[in-house]
């Protein structure tokens, strides 16, 4: 039987109004992620009004 661990981490824009990602970033911890074995399996713009106020992205790797 395979068996998965999960992982959720939060990414937040920057800025005055929240507005500025940081791509550069955000590959980079991505990368780091996947370099660990760790797989993006989802990722969510959590929205209010509009306006994303953060970023959910959930990875997957096997035990």
């Amino acid at each position: 039987m395979i068996r998965f661990e999960y992982k959720t981490i939060k990414i937040e824009p920057k800025g005055f109004w929240g507005t500025k990602l940081d791509e550069a970033k955000i590959d980079e911890i991505l990368n780091e992620l996947g370099s660990q074995g760790w797989e993006l399996v989802s990722m969510q713009d959590l929205e209010l009004g509009g306006n994303s106020w953060s970023f959910h992205y959930t990875f997957k790797r096997e035990l």
